[in-house]
């Protein structure tokens, strides 16, 4: 598998990512803190999924520690 694609503006985008729709409220921000540290580059997220907080908060954790 391919380890990153191309795409239409040129850039870059991991082939892999962590998908966070249908997760549960209160482990978002624990599997996204694993998953980066364990390499993830990708967070697929969207307004509808609701957990933008969540998120946002293990991001700052990450950039703090």
């Amino acid at each position: 598998m391919a380890e990153s694609f191309v795409l239409n503006t040129g850039a870059r985008i991991p082939s892999v990512g962590l998908g966070m729709a249908k997760t549960e409220p209160g482990t978002v921000g624990e599997a996204v803190y694993a998953a980066v540290k364990a390499g993830y580059r990708h967070i697929d997220c969207a307004p509808a999924y609701r957990n933008e907080k969540e998120i946002g908060l293990a991001l700052k954790k990450l950039f703090e520690d």
